[in-house]
């Protein structure tokens, strides 16, 4: 198998020894080392153009998100020209790797996934034409991401989010913004916080959108609207163990896209990566990428949402 594992410099020692077994595994394997923002799409592009069998995103949900739009640009998913794409989850959050259970902390597993795993075939949903493949957020969570910084989540790894979430906690401004979906106007007022999910959590473990499935075609939006501190504080640990898409003051609906015209600027992340803008308009690129997975991740049962 040819392969492409893209992984930064701070990383290349947690995955020489993975690499070593691949190639004594018989495999090819060609890494590539990003100094900069855009060399990892730059180098997942270049795969596609190449032809190689799989693509090896090793990094945080960042890395993986340069990655897929890298390839999406590279090849059209779903067409038999697009690389397999696998997860070595090497940052913070991780969250797109632990939500469908990509072994963390464990390099050599994470390979071993990527070559011997099981193909899963998911949707590619865009925001303002970026791609993503876990959530986009924005308000009251999107800051908190975007602000935890680099050295803080270094040293405190998930719980910078937290740290990060309990200062903007003490403001918890609103923001006001119209969502619709196919003509039907969703939310039109104060909202604390929005996601649109392909995936079900985000910010360390926040089940935000808990119903999302990553092969349905569809996007999961919820929208938490404005309340006080202490209904906030209530509500929240509802929001991260997923139990809130049936709150009086949630908003939770399955919708193909979505369009969200803002009163001011906001800045949303996809992935982690943030666009500033007044309107976003959500959607899905054509065909689908496939990503190596342990074992085909369960339906839902059943879902639930207003």
């Amino acid at each position: 198998m040819r392969i492409v594992l893209i992984v930064k410099p701070s990383s290349v020692d947690e995955v020489r020894g993975g690499i070593v077994k691949l190639r004594d595994a018989g495999h090819q394997v060609m890494p590539r080392v990003t100094f900069e923002q855009g060399d990892a799409a730059r180098f997942a592009r270049d795969a596609a153009d190449a032809g190689v069998d799989l693509v090896v995103a090793a990094g945080g949900d960042g890395t993986v998100n340069e990655v897929v739009n890298g390839l999406v640009l590279g090849g059209e998913p779903g067409a038999g020209s697009a690389p397999r794409l696998a997860v070595l989850p090497l940052g913070t959050a991780n969250d797109l790797a632990s939500g469908l259970g990509i072994p963390i902390g464990d390099p050599e597993a994470a390979l071993a996934v990527a070559v011997a795993g099981v193909p899963f075939s998911v949707d590619v949903p865009t925001v303002n034409g970026r791609c993503f493949l876990n959530v986009s957020t924005g308000g009251f969570g999107a800051e908190a991401t975007e602000d935890s910084s680099t050295t803080l989540k270094s040293v405190l790894g998930p719980v910078a989010y937290v740290v990060t979430g309990v200062r903007k906690f003490v403001r918890l401004e609103p923001s006001r913004a119209r969502f619709t979906a196919g003509g039907e106007t969703l939310h039109d007022g104060e909202f604390l916080v929005f996601a649109v999910g392909n995936a079900r959590r985000t910010g360390g473990g926040i089940h935000i959108t808990a119903n999302a499935e990553m092969d349905d075609r569809l996007l999961d939006v919820c929208i938490i609207e404005h309340m006080g501190h202490l209904e906030f504080a209530r509500v929240a640990p509802q929001i991260r163990a997923g139990r809130h898409v049936d709150h009086p003051r949630v908003t939770y609906r399955k919708v193909s896209s979505l369009q969200i015209d803002a009163d001011d600027e906001l800045s949303v992340n996809a992935d982690g990566e943030p666009v500033s803008a007044r309107r976003f308009e959500y959607a899905f690129a054509p065909g689908r990428l496939t990503l190596m997975v342990p074992e085909q991740p369960e339906k839902l049962s059943s879902t639930s949402g207003k």
